[in-house]
Parts: C-alpha cells; structure tokens; sequence
C-alpha cells in the first residue's frame, strides 16, 4: 500500500492550528484560574496573585499594581520584580482611555510597559496593572490584550466590592460609635435628673408630706367634711412622694449600684406583680457584672416588662438571669397574647424601636438579642453578653 504523499503546507497549516488553540487555552485557563482564586484569596494576596499571573501570561518579569482614590496620588498596592526599576513606573498608573497601551521609555531600564486600567463601576479606572520587562519584546497580539483587559475588569470587582465591603464597616463601626455615645450620654443625664430630683423636688414633696402630717396631728377636731378633705390631701402627697421616687429608681436606680442587677431586676418586677402578673424567677444570679453590662441588661429587662405590661396582656412572667465566666444570659417570657413583627399593636413603631435598642444595646458589648413571638402564644425575649473583657471595670 503506497505511503501518504508529505504535503508541508498541510503540516504547516496543522502547527499553525495546534499553536492557536494553545494560545487559547492559555487565555482561558489565566481567566479561570484567576477567578478561582481571586474569591478565595484575603485582598493583599488577591492582588498579587494576578499581578504575578499577568505578568507570567505575558512573560514579562516586573509588575506593579496602582490604586487610587478621588484626588489621592496613586498607591502601589502589589509589586512584582525589583523595587529599584518599579520605582520609575509609578507615574505612569493614570490614564485617559481603559484600553491596554504599550507605553516606550527607551532611556528606562524597563524599556517596554503595558498598562492595563482597571474600570470602575462609574466608568472611570481607578487603578492599573503596569506590566514591563527589563529586555525588548514584540508586542502582544489583540487577543491576549483583550484576555489581559478582562483579567483587569475581573480584579477591578472583586477590588471595588472589597472597597464597598470597607466603606460599610466603616460605617458600620462609625454607627456603633455613635450609638454607644448616645446611650452613655443618656445614662450620665438620667444619672443627673435623678440626683436633681432626689436633692430637689423629691425632698421638697416629701417636707411638704411631713409638714402636712404634722398640721394634721396639731389640728383640732375638724367636721367630718374637713377631716375627708386633710385626709385626701395627705394621701395625694404621699402618693406624690412615692411616684417620686418611683421615677428616680427608673432614672438611676440606686438597689443596681448597691445590690447589683438580680436585685434592681427583681425590683422592676414589681411593677408586674402590681399589675396582678404573677412572676416566677426560673434561675437567679447575684453575682456582679462590669458596670456597662449591668446597666445594659437593667435597660433590657426594664423594657421587657415595659412591653409586657403595656401590649402582653399576660397573667404569668418567668424571668432568669444566669452568669457563667463566659456570659450572661437574661431571659423574659410571658403568656399573653403574642404578636409577629408584622401585627404589633397600634403604637407597634415605639415597640420596634423598643426591640431595635435592646438589640443595639446588646450589640454593642459583644452580645445579641432574640426575640420570639407568636399570636396566643407568648413573647420570650432572651439576651446574651459576653464578660470577662481585658481592662474592663466591675
């Protein structure tokens, strides 16, 4: 059987082929794998493993990575090669167009640059990838300019969401600042009211009580009529006496600083057994806690009750306050009527407002609250606060 005839043109035409799809596959694995590990990489490590894939792709052997910021001047943020000849290529990082552009500086020691911009969502780059080489090479076919351009545009995502991701937890921590600030400064003015009313009103209501009990006991025999009267008027002044320093006790109330938080808690039950609620205490702690976290749990309870009070309708509360050395753990819960977040009473915005702060309050020492209700089936609120922080005062 006669031998194929050799045609080289035929063989030629098959190497050309093989060397294309090559090429190809080359372009699509630096755009694969790069993306691969661009969602698997810490930021600093993103960067420069696709600065050093680029410049692998290209087969240059130094590269840097720019960023910037509104006005800011550009900040290389990777680097590969030698720091000595990178150093002549930060002035190059901005540019008018986001396209690639060869860029020559033949009195350079890196004579040949790329630069690649990096597009942002605005459509204005705000960085770009500089890639060079120390010795002359022929300049990059369209394809692998444009494999390049997308490796740009996929960087530039994942770094413009790291930036968002930044800017929000900035924000974030800006928000949690501010917040902390305002409840402390609302403690310190609570702190304030309460000692200006206990140093003022509350001892002049109670002079007054005093001095009227004593009329009354010097008084001669008044007419029945007279004597109803002294007697009303006494009991609306000791009544005043007691909404005094009932108000006090809600501003600043002196048992959590003398007694501690199982003690100022128990005390704000009260109000619920006035009510006719009985309360039962599943488990109690009378350990002392660091003196904001005392405080946060006091206000968390004290708006607890105050919900089952105005919106429970509830004829049992079970209420449980434990510490370990990890934590501490408070819990309320009801048998009234319940409700969803969607179906709160008519003033519900002041109830979400209520949950909103008992979480951010628990928020801010590290802990979290939840909140679980059901319509006939009760409301349970259940609070957790790390302790045992470094430097932090009992």
């Amino acid at each position: 059987m006669p031998s194929p005839t050799h045609d080289p043109g035929s063989a030629l035409a098959i190497r050309t082929q093989y060397r294309q799809a090559q090429s190809r596959a080359a372009r699509l694995r630096l755009l694969v794998d790069t993306g691969q590990e661009l969602t698997q990489l810490p930021p600093c490590a993103m960067r420069r493993r696709a600065l050093q894939r680029a410049c692998a792709f290209m087969a240059m052997d130094h590269g840097l990575l720019l960023e910037w910021r509104a006005a800011e001047p550009p900040r290389a943020t990777a680097e590969h090669g030698g720091s000595e000849r990178l150093a002549a290529l930060h002035g190059l990082g901005r540019a008018t167009t986001l396209h690639p552009e060869w860029l020559a500086q033949p009195e350079s020691a890196l004579p040949q640059v790329l630069r690649i911009p990096l597009p942002g969502a605005d459509g204005q780059a705000f960085g770009a990838l500089l890639l060079a080489n120390s010795m002359p090479l022929a300049a990059a076919d369209s394809e692998d300019l444009e494999s390049l351009q997308l490796l740009a545009t996929l960087l530039a995502a994942h770094l413009e969401n790291q930036r968002l991701l930044e800017a929000l937890l900035a924000r974030e921590r800006t928000m949690s600042e501010l917040v902390h600030r305002l409840f402390t400064a609302q403690e310190d003015e609570r702190k304030r009211v309460a000692y200006d009313l206990h140093d003022g009103l509350a001892q002049t209501l109670a002079g007054l009580h005093q001095r009227l009990q004593g009329f009354a006991g010097r008084c001669p025999q008044l007419p029945e009529a007279l004597h109803g009267e002294l007697q009303a008027i006494l009991h609306l002044a000791q009544g005043c006496v007691g909404e005094g320093r009932q108000l006090i006790g809600g501003l600043r109330p002196n048992v959590l600083d003398d007694f501690g938080l199982f003690k100022a808690i128990d005390k704000e039950a009260d109000r619920l057994r006035d009510a006719g609620i009985q309360v039962h205490w599943r488990q109690q702690s009378d350990a002392r806690l660091p003196g904001a976290r005392e405080i946060a749990l006091f206000r968390i309870a004290q708006e607890g009750i105050n919900n089952i009070l105005k919106h429970a309708r509830a004829s049992h509360a079970q209420l449980s306050l434990e510490v370990t050395d990890a934590q501490a753990m408070l819990a309320l819960e009801d048998d009234g009527v319940g409700c969803t977040l969607d179906h709160l009473p008519p003033d519900g915005d002041n109830q979400h407002l209520g949950l909103a702060a008992m979480r951010e309050r628990a928020s801010l020492l590290g802990g979290e609250l939840s909140w679980r209700s059901a319509p006939g089936s009760g409301t349970r609120l259940l609070a957790r606060v790390p302790l045992g922080l470094v430097g932090e005062q009992p």
